[in-house]
């Protein structure tokens, strides 16, 4: 009998007082007893902790109307799709896409618009993103009418994640590698739910931006990396890459050095690209670009 990494993972939690140790050693057996669904390395104690709390990540709607709207005009237009190339799942990153913050339309995104039609206006894609979304939100909307009809989707696009770090620095909670792990574990809890509903969907799981310090006064020391979100941006990343490294559906994609001057790596003391992400946390026109044409396009291999 076939024995899938979420079902052991919960089977596992049932069992509290033994959850680490059974968590680890279960994955560990099942990469050797399931070599199509492994690349025959285990996890780190860290990727399983994370994937053992991703079965009870929490999921939530917000309750501003206008996103309430746009979340059923989602749910709705994905009652009647079929046999979709690609459905995008995100938050401001992502809905920029469309020109629109929230549903609404917003100037300066416009071009972005563009340039997403000019890319993928041709293909059976729809973007399901919505602005200020955390993995609670996201996770939310996957549960309740955002997932397509049929289990046909060819492939799908995760990108979330920003919003959770700016929530946890709200409140304090500033430990990267709890950070870190706490928002892989959303975000995997996303992947996992559409490997539940479509097992042969493939999923492209990207990395969470770099993102400069927006509210230091200074312009000059709002771009620089590392800052205040560094560590926990690092520590969410290395747990999704080792987690997809697992999933034979999922692909860890990182186009982080679009974003950062001379494509430096983000712990050597760089900058944000402002040509590329002026506000230090949204891609404009020329970074969607880049990211589309020399990081995301090539993998996801859709013709325009």
């Amino acid at each position: 009998m076939m024995v899938t990494v979420r079902q052991a993972v919960v089977w596992a939690r049932s069992n509290r007082k033994y959850t680490l140790a059974i968590t680890v050693i279960l994955l560990v057996l099942l990469a050797l007893a399931a070599p199509g669904t492994r690349n025959y390395r285990p996890y780190s104690v860290e990727v399983s902790d994370a994937i053992s709390h991703a079965v009870d990540a929490p999921a939530e709607p917000k309750k501003a109307p206008e996103w309430q709207q746009l979340h059923g005009k989602y749910a709705k237009e994905m009652l009647p799709l079929k046999e979709m190339d690609l459905l995008l799942y995100g938050d401001s990153i992502l809905e920029s896409l469309l020109g629109n913050q929230v549903g609404q339309p917003r100037a300066d995104w416009a071009n972005i618009a563009d340039l997403w039609t000019k890319h993928h206006g041709g293909s059976k894609a729809k973007v399901l993103a919505i602005a200020g979304d955390t993995t609670v939100q996201l996770l939310w909307r996957i549960q309740n009418g955002e997932l397509p009809v049929t289990t046909d989707t060819k492939q799908a696009v995760v990108l979330i994640g920003t919003n959770d770090l700016t929530a946890y620095h709200q409140h304090q909670l500033s430990d990267a590698d709890e950070t870190g792990s706490a928002v892989a574990a959303g975000i995997i809890a996303v992947c996992e739910q559409l490997i539940d509903h479509s097992p042969r969907m493939k999923i492209t799981l990207l990395a969470v931006l770099p993102r400069g310090n927006r509210e230091v006064e200074a312009p000059a020391a709002k771009v620089l990396i590392p800052n205040k979100f560094s560590s926990a941006i690092e520590a969410i990343n290395d747990r999704l890459e080792q987690y997809a490294d697992g999933r034979k559906q999922v692909k860890f994609l990182d186009c982080s050095s679009i974003f950062v001057e001379d494509n430096a790596k983000l712990e050597g003391g760089q900058k944000i690209r402002l040509d590329h992400m002026p506000d230090v946390l949204h891609p404009n026109a020329a970074g969607m670009e880049q990211l589309l044409t020399t990081c995301l396009d090539p993998v996801l291999g859709l013709s325009r």
